[in-house]
């Protein structure tokens, strides 16, 4: 079920939306259908040392082993539910567990001390904890809850640390080149009053928060996502009587998810369908069970998975006994739950062939404008010494930048809100040949137009005065030279769909003038286009729609061949957005196309049919201070060697979120061998773009 209403009611504080009628029919839509039902508590730990049981997880392997926070370290118990060992340390109140850590692939368990606002590692040696050198994170916040999980989409660990300003702060853990643990503030999430407890699922990628005094919120997990929360459930109008407690998730053997939320004043335990949009299944009272009583007032939970998972909660009240934890057999919760049937299976996920991970090598300097501003690349190649060569990316606030291969700045053009930019070689201005750089002007509806100083690496413009496009909204842009007589032309979309084609010749002595050749419609907005020079065919990208073939030649017409769709290849998620063209030896090669809505780029055969190969997202390298690329409008990609840095070519992709740290947008350079190898993708280094 959703809660958009109860987003706005508290967005707005109430205003309208909380008219009497407007209560009366929201509670009757989301009250408690059945009252809570009763599950027996399979098992407990012994007592706290120190009367004190703030979190509880199993730790993985055969032994069984419980890890309690308690008031002064973490206690190790057996199966049974003895103590076998305690560390003393800090004020432990929540713990986290990363699996598969590190080069030697280690179990991690992370340890958040209130005390001091730390994040202590250890690892298990037996039946003790040992400490895995310095604290793993140390924040600035005063902090009151964490939790952790490894990503599915970037493969990197994440703490996620929760402050008592709202604040959720997002760690990326790992393990540094030199074999020690280090951390980086990858992003901050905020809401509006103190979260306390929260769990990470890493078969959805969604991050759950609770605020004791609101309900329990959702994020997307992705360090590289959307900052924005969405509410799962509420108070007073929704199944929480009172104090929102801890969450956990477990999976089912079948792939299922289930949602867990205490409700603490009421000592009961929501159970939410999170395939069903977190459809909300009921509650439940764990109930004694013999010698091993109830739960009341249960403060933060962990589940394991399976038909053999757990259940596990931290019993604040325990009778006359000390605070301890709590185990219940999840097949005892599916059995009273009916999950087989009361779940509805997940939709088929993952792509059509294989996902690999690679981290960039350089990032250029930040745009100087704010918002959304940096759009798209094109790679200039130097005639002599290809390390020199140039990355010119548009600001769309203002400009074209250039920037050298490092990332610094080395020209900036504030000539107008550049959306879409483009090179090519050898073309013919009169008697001369030039390397021209063209691209599409918001600022003036028009196309500009420059010579590149080869011996400077500069822009020169070389437009016979203004030359408008009779588009609103100048949109995407790309180059093309025919293969039949080196004729240069410039497609350019509006964002209705339409794409114009022009000519492009001498005007005026030594300057360029577009001449309209063609014009055809895509059908909905349409950004990304690229030409191949050598097969003479042109591909567009409509964004939430498809990539389609076209004849570039100014005769072709408006027959198109779908080349994909996000419902032909479960890889992509529109929009559908940057594309470019790898050159291979003779017609081999690839389309790199940005599929935006996950943050991940395609690729295809450059020859028909275009088999799909496979997908790489770009993730961070943290030891040396460089993000990973999200949100990509446009991309650049060439084979061409550019010097010892970048031996095969280099891949550049604008980043839509400069993070890590927070920044204006920028571009991330990929040498492309470190997409090639994973791939098994060619790298061909004969291909001079000057013919």
């Amino acid at each position: 079920m959703k809660f958009n209403h109860y987003i706005a009611v508290l967005a707005a504080g109430c205003a309208a939306a909380c008219t009497p009628e407007a209560q009366t029919s929201d509670a009757q839509a989301v009250s408690k259908s059945t009252s809570p039902v009763n599950v027996t508590v399979s098992r407990e730990t012994a007592p706290s040392s120190s009367d004190s049981a703030a979190m509880a997880l199993l730790w993985p392997g055969t032994q069984g082993y419980i890890i309690g926070a308690v008031e002064d370290g973490i206690e190790v118990y057996d199966q049974t539910g003895a103590v076998l060992s305690k560390t003393d340390t800090g004020e432990v109140e929540a713990l986290g567990l990363l699996t598969g850590f590190g080069a030697d692939k280690r179990d991690l368990l992370l340890g958040l001390d209130t005390s001091n606002s730390t994040v202590q590692a250890y690892s298990l040696n037996g039946d003790a904890l040992v400490q895995a050198g310095a604290p793993a994170v140390t924040s600035s916040l005063l902090l009151e809850g964490m939790c952790s999980f490894t990503s599915p989409l970037d493969g990197q660990s994440y703490a996620f640390l929760l402050a008592s300003n709202g604040q959720v702060q997002q760690w990326h853990v790992y393990e540094s080149k030199d074999g020690s643990l280090k951390s980086t503030l990858a992003r901050s999430l905020q809401l509006g009053t103190e979260p306390k407890f929260c769990v990470a699922d890493a078969k959805t990628n969604k991050l759950y928060v609770t605020e004791e005094a609101v309900g329990v919120w959702q994020f997307d997990a992705d360090v590289e996502a959307e900052t924005i929360p969405e509410l799962v459930d509420v108070k007073k109008f929704g199944h929480f009587t009172g104090e929102v407690g801890g969450v956990a998730i477990h999976h089912t053997d079948s792939g299922q998810s289930v949602l867990f939320a205490s409700d603490v004043e009421t000592s009961t335990v929501n159970l939410y369908d999170v395939a069903d949009d977190h459809r909300f299944m009921g509650g439940m009272n764990l109930a004694a069970s013999g010698a091993v009583d109830g739960v009341d007032n249960a403060g933060a939970l962990s589940a394991t998975d399976g038909a053999t998972g757990q259940l596990l909660l931290a019993d604040e009240d325990n009778g006359e006994d000390a605070t301890n934890f709590k185990l219940v057999n999840m097949s005892d919760i599916a059995a009273a739950f009916s999950f087989n049937t009361a779940l509805k299976a997940p939709e088929a996920q993952g792509a059509a062939g294989k996902l690999v991970l690679v981290q960039p090598s350089v990032e250029t300097a930040p745009v100087a404008d704010g918002g959304d501003a940096a759009d798209d690349p094109a790679i200039w190649v130097h005639p002599t010494a290809p390390e020199k060569s140039l990355i010119i990316g548009t600001n769309k606030q203002g400009g074209l930048y250039v920037y050298n291969l490092d990332g610094s700045v080395h020209q900036y053009v504030a000539d107008g809100k550049m959306n879409n930019v483009d090179v090519r070689y050898g073309v013919s201005v009169g008697s001369e040949k030039i390397t021209l750089v063209a691209a599409s002007n918001r600022t003036t509806e028009g196309i500009s137009l420059y010579k590149m100083d080869e011996e400077a690496g500069k822009l020169i413009d070389i437009a016979d005065g203004l030359q408008p496009t009779g588009m609103p909204d100048p949109y995407g842009m790309c180059l093309y030279q025919s293969p039949k007589d080196d004729q240069t032309y410039i497609f350019i979309n509006e964002k209705d769909g339409l794409v114009r084609q022009w000519r492009l010749d001498e005007g005026a002595p030594g300057r360029v003038k577009a001449t309209t050749v063609r014009e055809f419609t895509v059908g909905s907005t349409a950004e990304g286009c690229t030409a191949d020079d050598d097969t003479g065919m042109l591909y567009v990208a409509e964004e939430d729609v498809a990539l389609y073939k076209y004849g570039a030649e100014p005769d072709a017409g408006d027959a198109r061949e779908t080349i994909t769709t996000p419902q032909m290849n479960p890889a992509l998620k529109d929009d559908l957005e940057g594309v470019s063209i790898y050159y291979g030896e003779g017609e081999s090669g690839y389309i790199v196309l940005s599929s935006q809505g996950n943050n991940t780029y395609a690729l295809f055969d450059r020859q028909a049919p275009h088999a799909y190969l496979g997908s790489f997202k770009v993730i961070a390298d943290s030891d040396a201070g460089i993000d990973g690329s999200s949100e990509t409008d446009g991309l650049d990609i060439i084979s061409t060697p550019l010097g010892p840095n970048f031996p095969y070519g280099v891949f550049v992709a604008q980043d839509g979120r400069n993070i890590t740290p927070e920044e204006r947008q920028n571009f991330k350079l990929v040498p492309w061998e470190r997409i090639a190898d994973p791939l098994s993708l060619e790298k061909y280094t004969g291909r001079d773009p000057r013919g």
